[in-house]
């Protein structure tokens, strides 16, 4: 991971030469935003083991800086609400419940225009620190699991805009994603001891697009997609009262996402 930070401060740093002037300005933005998140855990044959799916409501909060083609900023994000859990207990059976799970994204970046014409490309890094907070109920006989994940992620690519007389202004962003290894923490509802364990460090891709329409220039629509992949964890113990009898692993897992927003400029 040390090397992927490296690169991405190499990628900023990169971004500061010359561009045209413009002047300095602030604004700031609140929105509503709608997330459709899936996770599949898998074993180490390609079988499917858990889905987790559906939609989670959420409000965000976004400051911005331009300054001479740089383009500060820092935004917060909040989702909240249980999705579709359908999984499998270690024996096999199948099991359906829900997740109540609760997000929480600090992001902060800057994009650097490169189209000094028209300041109409630009390239963009972020970095991202992510709560996951999620609460498997227990079902069917099943005992509940609490989960705690705290991410670190690190992104570069590049956005391009387009201004559409009369019309507006579009906008697309492509991204590759680097993720820090992961401290997942797991509580067994108390029918174990609690335990912890390191996921390794996972690539992934991020894809949007968006639209300010000259109807509503206050307002700005957005699409996104995440897709993340990590690989299989090493196994750790897991105890009963500090007594060893067993161990465990998180799976290899795929995450996917697709957010809409609508914001409100100011």
């Amino acid at each position: 991971m040390q090397a992927m930070l490296r690169a991405a401060l190499a990628t900023l740093t990169l971004l500061a030469w010359p561009t045209s002037a413009a002047a300095q300005q602030w604004q700031g933005s609140v929105g509503l935003h709608e997330r459709h998140w899936s996770n599949t855990e898998h074993d180490q044959s390609g079988r499917q083991l858990v889905r987790e799916a559906g939609w989670l409501p959420g409000i965000a909060a976004r400051a911005t800086y331009q300054d001479h083609g740089w383009t500060w900023f820092a935004e917060t994000m909040l989702h909240d609400k249980a999705i579709a859990y359908h999984g499998q207990t270690q024996s096999g059976q199948a099991r359906d419940s829900s997740t109540a799970t609760r997000l929480a994204l600090l992001r902060i970046g800057a994009a650097c225009d490169i189209d000094t014409r028209d300041a109409s490309l630009a390239l963009i890094a972020t970095l991202e620190w992510e709560r996951w907070t999620r609460t498997i109920e227990g079902a069917q006989g099943a005992v509940g699991l609490q989960e705690r994940n705290d991410a670190r992620r690190i992104s570069a690519g590049i956005r391009k805009k387009w201004q559409l007389t009369g019309r507006g202004a579009l906008f697309a962003d492509a991204a590759l994603v680097l993720v820090a290894p992961q401290r997942l923490r797991v509580d067994f509802s108390g029918a174990l001891d609690p335990a912890a364990l390191n996921t390794p460090s996972a690539q992934g891709l991020r894809l949007g697009a968006g639209m300010r329409p000259a109807f509503a220039p206050q307002l700005e629509l957005l699409v996104s997609y995440d897709w993340i992949k990590v690989a299989r964890s090493s196994d750790v113990p897991i105890a009963l009262k500090g007594r060893p009898i067993g161990t465990m692993a998180q799976p290899e897992h795929r995450q996917r996402a697709i957010t809409l927003s609508a914001s409100f400029l100011f």
